[in-house]
Parts: structure tokens; sequence; C-alpha cells
């Protein structure tokens, strides 16, 4: 007896897809599956077609870009969009152990993730002959006696992200970001009073006033709004540099 699978859907899909054998007494229209549409590709616009089984579990292949995907994904952290999630739930002021029960994930999955999403941002392209203001969030790595600062520079016409610094707050950490500025011909650099910036930043394009910094300095509660581990009281610290770079730097660029 052949029967109209697009009358029963559930058994469409577990044929196709799930490789599972329906009983002898259903037999299944071939030109009916031949002419279903293909299963959408996770990393292109392009199709996928069936292309052979790994431990009973349906592949597929996309024809445009040539990459192989699974029909279904046992573990959760394999599964398309995982990486997008994690970021969108870091930004959202999720901490890591929160990650991991939203997505039933492992803790150390999520810590691997979130570095390397940070790995592959960038503040993109850096306009030359802008205006930035550069200023430094004070927090804690490992415990509350080791005091750390996030310093960061912002175009003050784009409100964009041009760089970011961790560590202590020292001329090693705040010249490689001042450097950065002074190679795109920076047009005026607003800080704070700190006297480490006027080691750093020519007489003549350094601006200490009052309201220079007011861009930055409400991004900076922007970031201790959205960021769990920099809120000013609070037992969610980072518990290292890189975590916390990787942290800032999906929360300005992802």
């Amino acid at each position: 007896m052949t029967v109209d699978l697009r009358a029963f859907p559930e058994l469409l899909v577990c044929h196709v897809f799930q490789n599972i054998t329906l009983p002898c007494h259903l037999q299944v229209d071939k030109h009916l599956v031949d002419s279903m549409p293909a299963y959408p590709c996770h990393s292109c616009p392009g199709h996928c077609t069936r292309k052979g089984t790994r431990n009973g579990v349906q592949l597929l292949r996309c024809g445009a870009c040539g990459r192989y995907q699974r029909a279904s994904y046992a573990n959760n952290a394999c599964a398309p969009g995982a990486d997008k999630r994690i970021a969108l739930y870091t930004k959202e002021g999720c901490g890591i152990r929160s990650i991991a029960r939203i997505m039933a994930i492992s803790p150390t999955t999520v810590i691997a993730r979130t570095r390397s999403i940070a790995a592959r941002l960038g503040p993109g392209f850096v306009a030359k002959g802008r205006s930035y203001e550069v200023d430094e969030l004070s927090t804690y790595t490992g415990n509350k006696k080791n005091r750390v600062w996030l310093a960061y520079a912002l175009d003050r016409k784009s409100k964009q992200v041009v760089g970011i610094r961790v560590g202590k707050r020292s001329k090693r950490m705040l010249r490689p970001l001042i450097e950065t500025l002074l190679l795109a011909d920076a047009k005026r650099i607003c800080t704070d009073g700190c006297d480490v910036y006027r080691s750093l930043i020519p007489e003549g394009m350094h601006a200490v006033k009052r309201f220079g910094t007011n861009s930055i300095e409400r991004m900076n509660l922007t970031l201790r709004t959205r960021l769990k581990r920099l809120g000013r009281r609070t037992i969610c610290y980072t518990k290292s540099l890189a975590m916390l770079w990787a942290c800032a730097a999906i929360a300005c660029w992802g």
C-alpha cells in the first residue's frame, strides 16, 4: 500500500532526515520524497541534500558551499546558532553558568566559545581625523583585593569603540590604546585628569575639560548595566583578564 506522506508530515521527516525504517506495509512514494524542498543550509542561503549517514544520523551536504551538517544534533553546543545565542546572552548580562544552564551545555564549553567569539571580533575600520574619548572602568579579577581596569576609546562622532585594553592603570596598559589613536591622526583626545594620559598624549591634542567625556561616561553606565561582572557591589566579578576582555569585546563589537 502506498501512503501519501504529505498527510503525515512527522513520518515524512522521520523517513527522510532521521533514516527511520517505516513498517513494511507502508511504502513511500519515491517521487514525493525526491520532490521535497531541500533542507536549508545553516552556513549560507543554499540548500542541502542527503549525503550518507554517520553513527545512524542523517548527514546533509550543501550544494552551494559544500559544507556538511546533520539533520539533528544530540549535543546542544554543536547545534547551529549556538555561538549567536552565547553572544546574545553575554550582552544581556548572563554569567557563564547561567548561559550553561539555559543552553544545557557545559560551563567549560561556554568559556571556550566566548573566547573564540571574541577573538573573531574587532573595531573594524578606524576613521582618521576624528575626536576620541578615553576612559577606564574599575573592577576585580580573582578576588576583590586584585583591582584592575577596563580602558577603551570611543569615537565621539560614530560612538564606535575603537580599542579595548585590560589590566592595571599604567603606561604599559594604556600605551597601545593611545598609539592606535595617534596612528589614526586623532584631532583631539579627551580624557579625565589621570596623570598617565599627560605623558602619553601630545599636549596640543590632549583635552581635559568639563563635559569632555560625556559620551564615554554614558557608555560606562551601559557596560555596567549589561555585564554583570562589571557591577560595583557584586560577587560576580571576573576570574581572569582574558574573560574580562572577551566579554567586553562581545558587548562592544558583538
